[in-house]
């Protein structure tokens, strides 16, 4: 017996195959006693197709109370819908963000360009609205997702960097500001950042150097000469 066939189900029970697949379920195949699991990661209608991963085969079938204690076999692979035998639905969950590494990896690897834009937009407005909550951490860790899936995507890391500032890191903020500038050379909003995260670090030299690059970069900008009076205010007492 091939590999894969010995993995997608080579025999089942005699229940109707399940095969209304949706992003999150848990499903399972069955061959010579042994049950091997799925996890819906993507479904491409389109195509036929989904994007699963693949858990540890078992030698029995487990309650789903014992879902987290399943192992990870293989993090993602493509498949045909018509590509199990006798698939029998376990349990409808939610697809986590590290469930889709794999898939990702993926898309990274196939230059998948619509996949990739549009997986990180998604990840982008989940972060907005956690940050609108004022759920920072959790933001955080979804535009990361975004920057994964799309290095260049600098308002994403912007973003991520204001979330670092509301919650007092103020350093790894202006990490990230610079990895924006990297990325959009010349760019008003991270400049003027990083001097008021200078500011409030009490670096005050610092501060006043980024100050002056954004009034250079935009000199009608009232802000940044708002900060540069306030930070040689400080600098002459």
């Amino acid at each position: 017996m091939s590999f894969f066939k010995k993995i997608f189900g080579g025999g089942g029970s005699g229940a109707p195959a399940y095969t209304n697949f949706e992003e999150g379920d848990i499903f399972y195949t069955t061959d010579n006693g042994k049950y091997h699991f799925f996890k819906v990661l993507k479904v491409e209608n389109e195509n036929n197709a989904l994007h699963v991963l693949l858990y540890e085969e078992m030698n029995e079938l487990p309650s789903s109370k014992q879902i987290e204690q399943f192992k990870v076999y293989v993090y993602h692979t493509p498949i045909s819908k018509n590509g199990f035998n006798n698939p029998q639905l376990f349990l409808k969950t939610q697809v986590k963000d590290d469930d889709l590494l794999g898939y990702y990896e993926y898309l990274i690897q196939t230059q998948n360009i619509n996949g990739l834009v549009s997986n990180a937009k998604k990840h982008y407005q989940e972060a907005y609205q956690l940050s609108s909550q004022g759920n920072h951490l959790e933001a955080i860790n979804k535009y990361s997702m975004a920057i994964y899936l799309l290095p260049n995507f600098f308002e994403a890391i912007d973003n991520r960097a204001f979330c670092k500032m509301d919650l007092g890191l103020l350093e790894e903020a202006i990490e990230d500001f610079k990895l924006s500038l990297s990325t959009n050379p010349g760019s008003l909003l991270p400049v003027f950042s990083i001097g008021e995260c200078y500011l409030k670090l009490g670096d005050l030299q610092n501060a006043k150097n980024y100050f002056e690059k954004a009034i250079e970069i935009s000199p009608n900008h009232d802000k940044p000469r708002e900060f540069l009076k306030l930070t040689l205010d400080l600098m002459n007492k």
